[in-house]
C-alpha cells in the first residue's frame, strides 16, 4: 500500500526533478553570462535541448542523482557557518571579504571538484575498470589489447600520483607568481 512516508515513489519522478534542475540552472547561467545575447527565448531552448540530453543519457542522471545531495549538504554548510559568523557580530561586509578571497574561492573550487570526481567515479568506475583490464576470454590470452595498456599506463597510481604532484606544483607556482608582483 502506498503512503506519504514511502519515498520509493520517489524514484519516478526523478527524470523529471533532474529535467527542471538542469533547465533551471542552465537557464539561469545563460541569462547571467549572455552568452546567446539578451534572447531569452534562445537561452531557453539551449536550457531546454541540454536538460531533456541529460534525462535521455542514465549514466548522467546517475552523476547529477549524485553530486546534488553532496552540492546541497556543501550549501547548507556555506550558509550554517556565514549564520555562526553574524552570530557572533562579524559583520556582513567582512564575511563577504572573506568568501571573495582568493583562498576561499579555491577551496570552494577544489571541493567542488572533489564531488564532481567522486560522482563520475561512482558511475563510470566499471568502465574504467574495464579498461585497464584485458577483456581478452580466448585462448590467447598473451596478447593485450592496444586500450587496456593505454589504460594500465594512465591509471596506473604512479602516473596519478606524478599528476596530482604536478598540479599542486603548478598552482604553488601560480599562487607564488601572483604574489610577486
Amino acid at each position: 500500500m502506498a503512503s506519504i512516508m514511502d519515498i520509493g515513489l520517489l524514484d519516478y519522478f526523478v527524470p523529471v526533478f533532474i529535467f527542471i534542475f538542469i533547465f533551471a540552472i542552465l537557464f539561469a547561467l545563460l541569462e547571467k553570462v549572455k552568452v546567446f545575447g539578451e534572447n531569452k527565448g534562445l537561452n531557453a531552448l539551449i536550457s531546454f535541448a541540454i536538460a531533456f540530453l541529460f534525462v535521455l543519457t542514465p549514466d548522467l542522471l546517475g552523476v547529477v542523482k549524485i553530486m546534488t545531495p553532496w552540492f546541497t549538504i556543501l550549501f547548507v554548510f556555506v550558509i550554517m557557518i556565514v549564520l555562526l559568523f553574524m552570530f557572533v557580530g562579524v559583520k556582513e561586509g567582512d564575511i563577504t571579504e572573506a568568501f571573495t578571497e582568493k583562498g576561499m574561492v579555491w577551496i570552494i573550487v577544489i571541493v567542488c571538484l572533489i564531488i564532481m570526481i567522486y560522482a563520475l567515479t561512482q558511475v563510470y568506475g566499471a568502465q574504467i575498470q574495464n579498461i585497464t583490464v584485458d577483456g581478452n576470454t580466448t585462448a590467447d590470452a598473451s596478447s593485450p589489447t592496444m586500450t587496456s595498456q593505454v589504460g594500465k599506463i594512465l591509471f596506473h597510481p604512479r602516473v596519478l600520483g606524478m599528476l596530482l604532484l604536478l598540479l599542486i606544483a603548478a598552482q604553488a607556482v601560480r599562487f607564488l607568481a601572483g604574489h610577486a608582483k
